[in-house]
């Protein structure tokens, strides 16, 4: 069974606000990617998505994909993508949207992606499920419960 669970307030502070930072800035200085907002909002946006890719970098070993817009390696060495949402609701809409990415073969989309529930108000965190491509679409492979 797998089981991931974590708080962001026990997460490296320096290491997520600086990674937070850095996404942010790229985000920002486009007006695509911008879309009105703030340099402000849009760290608090990175900070509780990337609150998963740091907990993976400290608690699971996983390391950075430096490739521009990539996120991690897994401890097998296997590209990932990792996605946080507010509710198991939306968890077809981010399923979907990868979908759309990965056939997009220029992106580069991973094979592998991790999709977590965060609550913005108690900062926990739970992963989902793990995905796999199948050629057409991402498919199930784990689910926090270990169904």
């Amino acid at each position: 069974m797998i089981s991931m669970e974590f708080n962001a307030q026990d997460l490296d502070p320096q290491l997520l606000l600086s990674r937070a930072r850095a996404e942010a800035t790229e985000i920002f200085s486009r007006d695509s990617t911008r879309r009105g907002r703030s340099l402000e909002s849009i760290i608090e946006t990175s900070m509780y998505g990337l609150s998963a890719e740091v907990y993976l970098l400290e608690e699971h070993n996983f390391t950075d994909d430096t490739r521009k817009f990539k996120d991690l390696f897994d401890t097998e060495g296997n590209s990932v993508e990792i996605k946080v949402t507010e509710g198991d609701y939306y968890v077809p809409y981010v399923l979907d949207r990868a979908n759309k990415a990965k056939k997009e073969t220029w992106r580069g989309y991973p094979d592998i992606l991790y999709v977590f529930i965060g609550d913005r108000e108690s900062y926990n965190y739970t992963l989902h499920g793990i995905y796999s491509w199948n050629g057409h679409k991402f498919s199930l492979q784990r689910q926090q419960n270990g169904l």
